[in-house]
């Protein structure tokens, strides 16, 4: 395949392979595949996009914003990308909202949005949901710290973000072992985050190696994740069947749709079956969970190592505390912009998701003066856009106050972190993510002082890399 005309700078690329082996190996070296592409980015002096080439299909990554505004925004980019990989995390069927497109995306994405809405997500009942979880964080806080005198935050985090989201998608009916389900999902959904990254890997670059080197190239570790997640899915479809009625239509997201399902019985068109219920489910607990969990586990070590931050956020929670009981109530965050810039700045410095995507471009189009050739698989360059030292000029400082006007009053440059996108595509669980992360930090830095556990080494800022970057195991 020889590289298209006005195709963005980037590596040669060799016939069969394009760039894959020369990808993976440079991206070990280097620490991950944002590394790579940043160098390619340097040695083509081309810092908007970079192209390149995995088996035989072509590849960019927009590292500039705009290159990344585009990528979000255009029509050309909304597309997903048709491969193996794409195929398996759907469980064979490419359905779902997150990696559908077209007509099935567009009827499920605004099916999703309103009947969550009527079930209080982004309302007050779920900032009630998440202030309950809060005192139940705040008494695991205890109890550990009482018997072991220091913890790691992030060794349960996880269950409090899952609780909101379960009862919201599964309701609050006892299933057998719902809890145990529930820690049992987010950890698969979790390692399987961290087995693969967003071009796919060896599947997506040769579909062939599953027959060959099934192990090897991730296939069958990517099956046994997907038996045990549908495992667990099914269980929770099943009890919905069996004990739906009408009348509970509007009591979780899976009732909701089994009444949709019910209702379109005789439609040979209707694209409400349970295979997509299962994959919407898969859907909301990736994009809602993991990253408010690293966000959060995140918030909570870089507090133990800038204690001046600490202190600040503090004066600024405890202020507004002694005037507003409603202060845990994210509709309140303008009266704490230190906490707000805390939380951007967070999500710029560790940047969760540095490569996110990836989009199938639906027709020839351009992007910042080059042609891309309709299939091609563009991804997008979070961390590049969060990095950039010719806006942020010092982006390896962690300085929250850059999203603060002169008077620190008032959130600047706010439309430069990326960790939820932008665009119609942008993330199902923003709403969530926001609130959770505003209620949880407010009620913690009011009530609790944090600090690197005695006779312990400082948590380490460098995160393990993956889909979603994660946290390293760290005691405060």
């Amino acid at each position: 395949m020889q590289r298209p005309k006005n195709f963005p700078p980037g590596p040669q690329w060799y016939p069969f392979v394009g760039n894959s082996v020369q990808l993976r190996k440079t991206a070990r070296k280097l620490g991950g595949t944002p590394q790579v592409y940043e160098m390619w980015s340097k040695e083509f002096n081309s810092p908007d996009v970079v192209g390149f080439s995995l088996g035989n299909k072509l590849f960019i990554v927009g590292l500039s914003y705009k290159a990344v505004f585009d990528i979000h925004n255009k029509q050309a980019f909304e597309g997903r990308p048709r491969n193996l990989f794409t195929k398996l995390r759907t469980f064979n069927t490419h359905a779902g909202i997150m990696i559908a497109d077209g007509d099935l995306w567009r009827e499920h994405r605004s099916f999703a949005m309103k009947r969550l809405k009527s079930l209080g997500f982004g309302c007050a009942a779920m900032q009630e949901m998440i202030e309950n979880e809060l005192v139940k964080f705040k008494e695991v806080v205890d109890r550990e710290m009482a018997v072991e005198g220091c913890l790691w935050p992030g060794k349960f985090l996880a269950t409090f973000v899952m609780n909101v989201l379960w009862k919201l998608v599964a309701g609050n009916e006892e299933i057998d072992g719902h809890s145990i389900m529930s820690k049992e999902l987010f950890r698969l959904l979790d390692e399987r985050s961290k087995a693969f990254d967003f071009s796919g890997g060896l599947l997506s670059d040769f579909p062939w190696l599953r027959f060959i080197l099934p192990e090897y190239s991730g296939f069958n570790l990517m099956c046994r994740f997907n038996e045990e997640i549908k495992s667990i899915l099914q269980k929770i479809i099943d009890h919905h069947k069996r004990t739906y009625t009408p009348e509970k239509a509007n009591d979780d997201f899976v009732y909701t749709f089994i009444h949709e399902m019910k209702m379109q019985e005789g439609n040979p068109e209707s694209t409400f079956t349970e295979i997509q219920l299962m994959i919407v489910m898969v859907d909301f607990f990736i994009g809602g969970a993991h990253t408010p969990k690293e966000h959060f586990d995140l918030a909570l070590m870089t507090l133990a190592l800038y204690e001046d931050i600490q202190e600040e956020l503090h004066r600024e929670v405890e202020k507004v505390s002694t005037t507003n009981l409603n202060f845990l109530n994210i509709s309140e965050h303008r009266d704490m912009p230190f906490l707000e810039a805390y939380l951007m700045e967070i999500g710029r410095f560790y940047s969760i998701v540095p490569i996110s995507g990836p989009r199938r471009v639906l027709y020839d189009t351009e992007l910042c003066g080059f042609r891309i050739p309709k299939g091609t698989t563009a991804l997008i360059g979070l961390e590049a856009v969060h990095m950039d030292k010719t806006f942020w000029e010092d982006p390896e400082v962690f300085r929250p106050s850059r999203f603060l006007n002169s008077s620190r009053s008032e959130i600047i440059n706010s439309d430069r972190v990326l960790q939820f996108g932008q665009g119609r595509r942008s993330c199902l669980g923003i709403a969530l993510g926001k609130t959770f992360l505003h209620t949880f930090l407010a009620g913690i830095v009011k009530d609790y002082k944090i600090s690197v556990a005695p006779g312990q080494d400082p948590p380490n800022q460098n995160l393990l890399p993956g889909i979603f970057k994660s946290v390293r195991p760290y005691k405060v």
